[in-house]
């Protein structure tokens, strides 16, 4: 019964995988949407844009992003209240953030943010990765863990 339930699981995983893999991404390309025009300016060296959500001035710090984000949710006014108004309105081109040379000065706060968070999520990921597995081998008896009594 486990082989089937194996063997059930791997096609249902196959066929979602093949389905939504062949997907085709559009997005209507506007004036406004369009990043062609902007400046890119280069900073000549790739400086780190990790965990630079509240350095800059006129950053909100994180607890005021959080506290605002979350009264603005729950007034039903929205998640554009986790930064200025100035700030959800800038556009954010990737090339600030990543490659050669990045300009962390150009990227608005709720990019940034992003970016933070993204690197959170990375490491949590693999720090579950990492307990899974252990739990997995744990448990079929390639690894003995001790035994803790309390």
């Amino acid at each position: 019964m486990r082989n089937f339930r194996n063997a059930a699981v791997a096609t249902a995983t196959a066929i979602t995988l093949a389905a939504t893999g062949t997907s085709i991404a559009l997005a209507e390309t506007t004036e406004n949407a369009d990043a062609s025009d902007r400046v890119v300016t280069h900073t000549g060296n790739q400086s780190s844009v990790a965990f630079q959500g509240t350095k800059q001035d006129g950053d909100k710090s994180f607890g005021e992003v959080i506290s605002d984000g979350t009264k603005g949710v729950f007034s039903g006014a929205g998640s554009s209240h986790y930064v200025t108004k100035e700030d959800a309105n800038t556009r954010f081109d990737i090339r600030d953030a990543a490659g050669k040379e990045t300009n962390v000065e150009n990227m608005p706060q709720w990019a940034r943010l992003w970016v933070d968070g993204t690197i959170v999520a990375g490491i949590g990921a693999l720090v579950g990765l990492v307990i899974a597995g252990v739990n997995y081998a744990s448990y079929n008896g390639w690894i003995q863990l001790p035994n803790f009594n309390f």
